[in-house]
């Protein structure tokens, strides 16, 4: 089997400005090309090529894209090769599962559109498969009930059924821990055998173990071309001082709990977040994290504990809290497009809750908004734009102004950076902390690289199945990890950042 893109033009409909400009690839079963670049600069666009697809408002030029010897734009091919050749796991794997549909369900769905296979036996294989569960009470499960590194996985085994011969991964280990990071890596490597893979990726280390050839792209254009020895430059991270934070105030949870149905999800968390302070929540995936983030703005109702805002008492659910309480709190999630509602402009996005929950008059709001897009560095002409049309880097800072309208004293950030590629990651950090020094904002960031921990918190809490095992000044946690858990997650921290 073989993917081949020739000389490929891809431009802007409304003004002709390219996004991909003569770009070309070819991968064979057994190989892995890697596209790698900034965010915006053409690698999701000229991967989702070979599926046929072009995002609205922008159409293919010029040039030639083939699979297995047929056009994936031709509408007499296109869903047969979409069913039996070409697979694909977008940079967001949330937004590919239904939200009112089990996991189960839709993963027995795509076996029986891709290969007609018993689905009871083959769904459970797919998810042996990426090491998930199989048991009766996680099929039931729907996608929320996930953590980010299940859903991916769940995603991927998605993207495998049927046994596709092209495989097209978007940011595949984004946002997972070390670990599981590991056993995709591996899966991956092991599928190569079977079929070509094209991997987008931020990720150097998975470029690095995988790729036969890596293409880094520019503006559109490919940039620079080789091996991945040939191309990636090593990298060494300096760790900022630690941020400082009052005294009084902030957030304070004690003894929290969660459950989802039987299962115990958090169990005696303890939390203090002073006002102006960042302090770090890291974990493996499926240890709790996102459903701390949850239980912290209202989504997911605690079973116990309490938690206050500046002594102030937060009801569990969002729903019993005061319009002033609901704004104050305010999350910013890790899907990025899930987010965000695809039939509303950026413009409108941002100001639905300055009317709803600040009750500020519509001109007021159009110009705040304005405002806000300038806060996060993104130009105001983007305000009429659609999510569909922004890119990853673009969407998180519009989830993030979005956040800025409520006026919070409290941000949540969900790996907001495990999408992106480093340089747009690293941008959205320093922008994440300006705003905290400069808004005196109280920033909880959940996340597994500890890479981030050292550029932005000065605390960090370990989480392992629900509970807290170590936590500390992050120099203290990250110099001398006591929990085998920290350590784990400490594997892949640079000495530069360890010895901070």
């Amino acid at each position: 089997m073989t993917a081949r893109i020739k000389n490929l033009v891809v431009a802007r409909i409304d003004d002709g400005r390219p996004v991909v400009d003569g770009v070309g690839l070819t991968a064979r079963t057994g190989e892995v090309i890697a596209l790698m670049g900034t965010s915006g600069s053409g690698k999701t666009t000229t991967a989702l090529t070979l599926l046929g697809h072009v995002r609205p408002g922008l159409e293919v030029r010029s040039g030639s894209v083939t699979v297995d010897g047929h056009d994936p734009f031709d509408p007499a091919r296109t869903t047969a090769l979409r069913r039996r050749v070409v697979s694909f796991l977008g940079q967001d794997p949330a937004t590919a599962l239904n939200p009112a549909r089990r996991i189960g369900r839709q993963l027995a769905e795509a076996v029986r559109l891709r290969s007609g296979a018993n689905t009871t036996a083959e769904t459970r294989r797919l998810l042996e498969r990426v090491q998930l569960p199989t048991d009766g009470g996680f099929l039931r499960r729907y996608p929320h009930q996930l953590s980010g590194g299940q859903a991916r996985r769940v995603a991927f085994a998605r993207a495998l059924a049927g046994s596709p011969r092209l495989l097209v991964l978007d940011e595949p280990t984004a946002g997972l821990d070390p670990a599981v990071g590991r056993e995709v890596r591996a899966l991956i490597a092991e599928l190569r055998s079977d079929c070509a893979v094209v991997l987008v990726s931020h990720d150097e280390s998975a470029v690095r173990e995988l790729a036969d050839h890596v293409l880094v792209l520019q503006l559109g254009r490919i940039h620079r071309e080789g091996s991945a020895d040939e191309v990636l430059v090593p990298r060494r991270f300096v760790a900022a001082e630690p941020p400082t934070a009052d005294n009084e105030g902030g957030l304070n949870g004690t003894g929290l709990r969660a459950r989802f149905g039987n299962s115990v999800a958090l169990s005696d968390v303890d939390l203090r977040a002073a006002t102006g302070q960042c302090v770090a929540v890291v974990g493996p995936s499926g240890s709790g994290k996102s459903t701390l983030a949850r239980c912290l703005v209202g989504l997911h109702r605690r079973s116990g504990g309490a938690l206050t805002l500046d002594g102030q008492v937060l009801a569990p659910a969002a729903t019993a809290r005061r319009p002033d309480q609901r704004r104050s709190v305010q999350l910013v999630a890790q899907d990025s497009a899930g987010a965000l509602n695809p039939r509303e402009t950026v413009r409108a996005a941002l100001i639905r809750p300055m009317r709803a929950l600040r009750g500020m008059p519509a001109a007021r709001a159009t110009r705040e908004a304005e405002r806000l897009l300038g806060q996060v560095r993104l130009p105001v002409e983007l305000a009429d734009r659609y999510p569909g049309s922004l890119s990853g880097g673009e969407r998180q800072r519009v989830n993030l102004a979005r956040a800025l309208a409520c006026d919070p004293r409290v941000l949540v950030c969900d790996e907001i950076t495990s999408a992106l590629d480093t340089a747009t990651g690293d941008a959205v950090l320093d922008l994440l902390d300006e705003l905290r020094a400069t808004l005196r904002l109280t920033v909880v960031l959940i996340t597994h690289n500890l890479t981030e921990v050292v550029r932005c918190a000065s605390h960090v809490q370990v989480l392992d199945h629900g509970r807290v095992v170590e936590s500390g000044p992050v120099s203290t946690v990250l110099t001398a990890p006591r929990h085998p858990t920290t350590r784990a997650l400490a594997e892949r921290v640079p000495t530069t950042i360890a010895e901070h």
